[in-house]
């Protein structure tokens, strides 16, 4: 194993876009002001500011396996470009690990932040590092201005200046470390009328040190020439960060055979979406290809085996990616139309829904209704309720590929006409004993905001909830019907609080009108019509009989699961 190597920001920086790139698997720059800022007052307050990870070539490599490299954006908003320039006998090193920091630092010494449309520089405010900020925790600091500003200002009150900036970059620019003393002189102390306190101008000269000469970057030069072990490393070291994609590491190797790859990725996900109604993911268009096209568990796995000239030359075809496209909108329509689960909220597990779109895909399925090749209401019937069941039953969670396969190899063995719902469920039982009967004790564990319990109130509700309204205020939101203060007060455990079991449905500004309102004074409001709607069993209820309350209302929420079990 190689030792981690120390590195100046200066050395590190000046060699960004011309030995230092971005593997084609990262993403854009995302960083906010305030991470910015973070950075550059841990640098001076000598807070570490964790390790780098290189992925080390030769250019020869590159060209052979056809991995592209990336250029650091120079401003905040804008794209990372494909460098195409590869000298087979020089060494280059992609950023497999540091990519927010190593830009930061680059948009600040070389580029620009961009905001409202326009260039902004980073600058320090010289006065600062006496005492944190009490809102931020920051010591040291940092501010973008638009360079409109110049080199230097300072901020006054009542004609005293209470700040005074410098232009980080122009810091940066300082060739001799030992003049800060008499730049700041000249600068500022004889144009501001200020002198600066010693503790101030070492300030000034610590961060020009960090940044141009102290090697205060480690980084360790990753030397692994087997990509899907590189991947595996990069999900790793960013797994604290934003959430990756997997498939955005693949199509690395995927645009390399088809340079249209992620334009028609982007349209699908972005038709299947519909304005974020749902949350369909590029990893979820991926594994649906890898599931039609598997033969055993193992190649189900997102590996860059998996996606060989033969899997990407068949879905680069006009043809398979139409039908693809049209089978995919198809389940997309059911769940709405038909499904009548019309949100993200309601779907705990998208790949549950890949064995539907295979047995649609297989047989040609092109629409909803009676006619061939269309998909009737008897079969709707069946696929919804096998869906449902597979959500509710928790049967993809843990190792879904295993499941997966299951599923089709239940569906490739049937020779039934309709969506083999009872073989699936057999062989899931069969062989990996998981089963999917949804159980009392399966609606028992559902409380208040869990990964299931929208798609519950929304059975109970029979499907009638929108959760897209043009109104803000009719946004549903889950209510306890008991309300959280008054049971707490009363010392109720908190299980009992959250059941699913004490849960409603209401818009937004309903919710926000009946807060914390008791339910002795909350339930003389409700009309009939309106404790019906919302399951409230008959009977006089109270905090005495809260339990009670649960059982009853328990057993009329049950019955809407009947057809299910």
């Amino acid at each position: 194993m190689q030792d981690y190597i120390r590195d100046s920001i200066y050395n590190i920086i000046e060699g960004i876009n011309n030995k230092i790139f971005l593997p084609d698997i990262q993403r854009n720059f995302v960083w906010k002001p305030i991470q910015v800022y973070t950075l550059f007052d841990s640098l001076l307050r000598d807070y570490p500011i964790s390790t780098l990870l290189f992925w080390n070539l030769k250019g020869k490599y590159l060209e052979e396996n056809r991995i592209k490299k990336l250029n650091f954006v120079s401003t905040s908003d804008g794209k990372n470009e494909e460098n195409t320039s590869i000298n087979p006998e020089k060494d280059y090193s992609l950023v497999l690990d540091g990519q927010q920091r190593l830009t930061t630092f680059y948009l600040v010494l070389k580029g620009n932040y961009i905001i409202r449309n326009k260039k902004y520089d980073l600058y320090f405010n010289l006065l600062s590092g006496l005492e944190e900020n009490e809102e931020d925790g920051l010591l040291y600091e940092f501010k973008f201005f638009n360079n409109e500003k110049g080199e230097k200002f300072y901020d006054a009150i009542d004609d005293k200046i209470e700040k005074i900036w410098f232009r980080v970059k122009s810091i940066y620019s300082i060739k001799d470390i030992f003049k800060i003393s008499s730049i700041l002189e000249e600068k500022f102390e004889n144009d501001f009328s200020i002198k600066f306190s010693s503790s101030q101008k070492e300030a000034v000269q610590k961060l020009l040190y960090l940044l141009k000469n102290e090697p205060i970057l480690y980084y360790y030069p990753e030397t692994e020439e087997n990509y899907d072990k590189v991947l595996d490393i990069f999900v790793r070291t960013n797994s604290g960060g934003t959430k990756l994609s997997y498939s955005d590491l693949l199509f690395s190797t995927i645009k390399s055979k088809w340079f249209e790859a992620r334009e028609n990725f982007d349209k699908l996900i972005r038709n299947l979406n519909d304005n974020d109604r749902f949350g369909f993911s590029n990893d979820f268009i991926l594994k649906t290809i890898l599931f039609i096209n598997a033969k055993d568990v193992n190649s189900l796995k997102y590996k860059t085996k998996n996606f060989n000239d033969t899997i990407i030359d068949l879905i680069k075809n006009e043809e398979y990616w139409k039908k693809l496209c049209s089978t995919l909108y198809l389940a997309r329509d059911l769940l709405i139309d038909k499904f009548y689960l019309s949100h993200k909220k309601l779907i705990s597990s998208y790949n549950a829904l890949i064995p539907l779109i295979y047995w649609l895909f297989k047989n040609d399925k092109k629409a909803i209704g009676s006619e061939n090749f269309s998909v009737n209401d008897e079969n709707i019937l069946i696929m919804k309720t096998w869906f449902i069941k597979a959500l509710l039953s928790g049967v993809f969670g843990g190792q879904s590929d295993t499941i997966l396969i299951k599923c089709k190899n239940a569906i490739d063995e049937s020779s039934l006409t309709d969506f083999p719902s009872k073989n699936i469920e057999q062989k899931i039982k069969d062989e990996t004993k998981k089963i999917m009967t949804v159980t009392e004790d399966d609606l028992n564990k559902i409380s208040y905001n869990s990964k299931n319990s929208y798609l519950v109130l929304s059975l109970i509700y029979n499907s009638s909830i929108n959760f897209q309204p043009s109104l803000k205020q009719n946004i549903p939101e889950q209510d306890h019907i008991f309300s959280q203060s008054e049971l707490r007060d009363n010392g109720v455990e908190e299980k009992l609080i959250n059941s699913i079991y004490n849960i409603r449905y209401i818009g937004k500004a309903s919710n926000q009108s009946k807060s914390n309102k008791p339910f002795a004074e909350w339930i003389k409001s409700q009309k009939e019509q309106e404790k019906e709607m919302h399951f409230i069993p008959k009977g006089n209820w109270s905090l005495k009989n809260y339990d009670e309350f649960l059982c009853e209302r328990k057993k009329l929420i049950i019955k809407q699961f009947s057809y299910i079990k």
